[in-house]
């Protein structure tokens, strides 16, 4: 945590890394989004798409390491790493352009060996964090997280760097889940585990107030871990949007 706090200090993404840590110990961030961006040019300038000619300059202002590969089927991506501790793959997609640039979709993966997988932690990850997509690799000898972001009209700089933050510190939360996961014997049980850490959150910022909250990255990740309790809320309202699937007849 240390190296990547240091490595990409004074981008933000070290504020991502700090916030996770922060909400774990339920303290405050230690410092504004607003001093973070000061330090990162020209966030609401648009790049076109996710083309290594555009989106390696925002990586590299990040603090982070990159370079240019190619896949065993000959798609580009950036190979990177952040901080020494967390090794991350951009692969551009949907590219529009004879199918190798002006590529509008960008699939962000982070990969985990050597630990066999609980498939319920993963399930339960799944459903509390929903900006995020993780999963057990085919042989249940480790686990991998993506995001896919989406630019068909452009999208800003800061969207990308905000993106990359929170994709970061869930990936750390994912880690932990797997060193852990061995712990979780029960869905369910491991499911009202996180109702009580929600409600524990909400009570302590009820103490604190908003300031508990100091960067866009706290309000996401807070909000992210409400997903299950909305999901609570919609199914038992019957006014709520709703979908019927029927029955296909012969």
């Amino acid at each position: 945590m240390k190296n990547i706090m240091k490595t990409v200090g004074c981008a933000g993404l070290a504020l991502a890394a700090a916030t996770g840590a922060a909400f774990a110990q339920a303290n405050p961030a230690p410092s504004s989004v607003q001093s973070a961006d000061a330090n990162f040019s020209n966030p609401n300038a648009t790049i076109a798409n996710f083309d290594p000619a555009n989106l390696g300059p925002v990586l590299s202002e990040l603090g982070v390491v990159w370079q240019e590969r190619k896949t065993s089927n000959g798609r580009t991506y950036l190979a990177a790493n952040i901080g020494g501790q967390l090794s991350v793959a951009f692969l551009p997609q949907a590219c529009l352009k004879d199918g190798v640039s002006n590529c509008v979709g960008l699939n962000t993966y982070a990969e985990y060996n050597g630990v066999a997988v609980n498939p319920q932690s993963i399930s339960a990850f799944n459903q509390k964090y929903w900006f995020v997509s993780a999963g057990a690799l085919s042989d249940n000898n480790g686990a991998y997280i993506s995001r896919y972001d989406i630019a068909d009209y452009g999208i800003a700089r800061g969207n990308i760097r905000s993106s990359l933050q929170n994709f970061v510190v869930l990936a750390l939360k994912l880690r932990d889940e797997l060193k852990s996961g061995s712990k979780t014997v029960s869905l369910d049980g491991y499911a009202d585990d996180l109702s009580s850490a929600l409600l524990n959150r909400r009570g302590f910022e009820d103490i604190g107030g908003e300031e508990t909250r100091r960067t866009t990255v706290d309000y996401h990740i807070s909000d992210f871990e409400e997903t299950p309790e909305f999901v609570k809320i919609f199914v038992n309202d019957p006014s709520a949007p709703k979908n019927k699937i029927l029955n296909v007849t012969k």
